[in-house]
């Protein structure tokens, strides 16, 4: 079988999804802004150095969502990704993916940004199929705070693929199994190489590092649009 693992906030989307939501979350719940978006920018600063704390990370975005309501959240996510995620969506990124589906590619969301926020943003690319951290639910549908299973960043990401690769078919490891992954950042490059083993890997508007990274590995280089900084979404 053949797989396109695709990465989202400035792969395929020009603005960045989890600082935004967050952002977003923190005004529509009426929590403390000031304090809340020095938070994200300080995680957003050391995760593009690559030096970010993961699990703490994840129990602030978890934490998040389980001071709200679950019906808020719904209400609130779809503004979000109506206000500031769809406008953003470049058509050069849902040809790629489009491109990779005609190339007989089952393209799959693999994003550090969790599920609660990327399945509602999968559709606008096409993408059925979403790899990412899943937060927790109790028996009545809120979430708890917690995530189940693996983060979605850095190693935890390529294990969350080769999980779902698992879960698709029986071909890891049998050399029946070909596999594309495209990402921005040196945080994916566990999954970068796990993808080069099984077929190609892209650096796609890579930052500095990956960038280094790709032309000492031979992967390719694709520059396909200028990321937004999060003040000018």
């Amino acid at each position: 079988m053949k797989f396109a693992i695709f990465d989202l906030d400035h792969t395929l989307l020009p603005v960045d999804s989890g600082d935004g939501w967050s952002r977003w979350l923190v005004r529509e719940a009426g929590l403390n802004a000031e304090q809340l978006d020095a938070q994200i920018q300080a995680y957003a600063d050391a995760y593009h150095q690559g030096t970010f704390d993961v699990d703490a990370f994840m129990g602030f975005q978890m934490g998040l969502l389980a001071q709200c309501r679950r019906s808020d959240l719904e209400v609130w996510r779809h503004a979000f990704v109506e206000q500031k995620i769809r406008p953003y969506v470049p058509e050069v990124a849902v040809k790629l993916v489009k491109d990779r589906q005609q190339a007989g590619f089952v393209p799959v969301l693999a994003s550090g940004t969790h599920q609660f926020v990327t399945r509602a943003i999968a559709p606008l690319f096409g993408i059925d199929h979403v790899v990412g951290a899943c937060p927790e639910e109790n028996e009545a549908g809120e979430f708890t705070g917690r995530v189940v299973g693996s983060h979605s960043y850095q190693d935890g990401k390529r294990i969350l693929v080769e999980a779902f690769l698992r879960q698709q078919c029986e071909c890891l490891g049998d050399g029946t199994l070909e596999l594309e992954a495209y990402s921005d950042s040196i945080n994916d490059v566990p999954l970068l190489r796990f993808a080069a083993q099984h077929g190609r890997a892209f650096a796609v508007n890579p930052d500095s590092q990956l960038r280094s990274e790709a032309l000492k590995q031979g992967w390719q280089i694709m520059d396909i649009f200028k990321k937004v900084r999060a003040q000018d979404v």
